[in-house]
């Protein structure tokens, strides 16, 4: 658990702005408090215009990694922005970096020139996780080709869907990805502690990916889709970019971007200390996969402590299963149908929802 808290993690979100936007309904005065992970959404949470964005993450590198992507976006023009990060060819990237250490901290740049080769290699794919992707991106290259090429070349999605029941969905994919999704092997490569450390009971991991892939293949074409187009290809196509990443969402981020404030915490332990009825709404996607279910209710009980009357709370559950005690149910009005809304339309199909209301009498 450690060596996760003091690596790049993830450097790719995967986390679908849009629906993160519609639990929340952000307000200009709303004052959020989210994950920080890849940095992407502490950065798409400024498209709500809203007061302050704290971003807290226990693992200080990927919090450098969301000051860094700040400094870029700050820095230069969208075609040079989008080439340091990675999206775009380039052979000299240290030397874009020596630009940036005006707009870096003194602890930031030392930070960075300790890890130069994640720099030079395009920070954008760089994460374990991203990594890991492009591993399995090779093996498919290998083992279906012609089919990851067919799936990514599709502008038509009822031809993707005759070619998913008639082509893809095979006994033998179903079989690889079983293997590829057991413990052992997911262990082994990606190394995330969190993975199946709180699995739900009901929930079988191959089935899980495979029944939400479908669902999402059958409603988005595969370069429109971020989890797809990172494991199948190995990159993210323009199609299917973040708006930070897109040229005029990124202009009025880049505007935005004075409200954030990252963190390096735990996010039990940074609630513990906030003050009263201090945020408006609350981020948190997948935080639980890392924290027992006593965490679990723990966390809960900060929120309701620091949450204003009516704040917003946003908890995404990957292979958990958690629920909300009986006893704090007063405190949190969920909203079942937004959440089935938004489990159908989410980009990153992997995710669960709680949503809804925070109850403070």
């Amino acid at each position: 658990m450690s060596d996760f808290f003091s690596r790049l993690s993830y450097s790719f979100g995967n986390e679908d702005w849009s629906t993160e936007q519609k639990a929340l309904q952000l307000k200009s005065t709303d004052r959020v408090v989210c994950i920080t992970a890849s940095g992407d959404r502490p950065l798409h949470l400024l498209l709500g215009n809203v007061a302050e964005v704290v971003s807290v993450d226990a693992n200080p590198f990927q919090n450098e990694l969301l000051r860094l992507k700040i400094a870029a976006l700050r820095t230069w023009d969208y075609d040079t922005y989008l080439t340091f990060l990675g999206a775009n060819h380039h052979k000299d990237r240290r030397e874009l970096f020596n630009v940036l250490l005006s707009h870096l901290s003194e602890t930031s740049v030392a930070f960075w020139k300790k890890h130069y080769a994640l720099i030079d290699k395009g920070i954008l794919y760089q994460g374990k996780t991203e990594r890991c992707c492009s591993i399995v991106a090779a093996a498919l290259s290998l083992t279906r080709g012609r089919k990851v090429r067919k799936l990514f070349a599709f502008d038509d999605l009822e031809a993707q869907q005759r070619f998913l029941r008639d082509e893809w969905n095979t006994p033998l994919w179903k079989a690889m990805v079983g293997f590829s999704l057991h413990p052992k092997v997911t262990r082994l490569f990606i190394q995330d502690p969190g993975l199946y450390a709180h699995l739900g009971q009901n929930i079988k991991p191959s089935a899980y990916i495979l029944d939400r892939m479908n669902a999402s293949l059958h409603r988005l074409l595969a370069r429109e889709n971020v989890i797809v187009s990172l494991t199948f290809a190995g990159k993210v196509f323009p199609e299917g970019y973040p708006p930070y990443l897109q040229r005029e969402a990124s202009k009025y981020i880049k505007e935005q971007m004075h409200k954030i404030s990252p963190v390096d915490s735990e996010i039990h332990a940074y609630l513990s200390k906030a003050p009263k009825e201090h945020f408006d709404a609350f981020s948190l996607s997948d935080v639980v996969s890392f924290i027992s279910r006593d965490q679990f209710t723990s966390l809960l009980q900060e929120i309701v402590r620091t949450a204003r009357p009516g704040a917003r709370f946003c908890i995404r559950q990957f292979m958990s299963d958690y629920q909300i005690p009986d006893y704090l149910n007063a405190h949190f009005q969920r909203e079942a149908a937004l959440e089935r809304e938004l489990e159908q339309e989410d980009r990153c199909f992997v995710y669960r929802f709680m949503v809804g209301t925070v109850q403070k009498a």
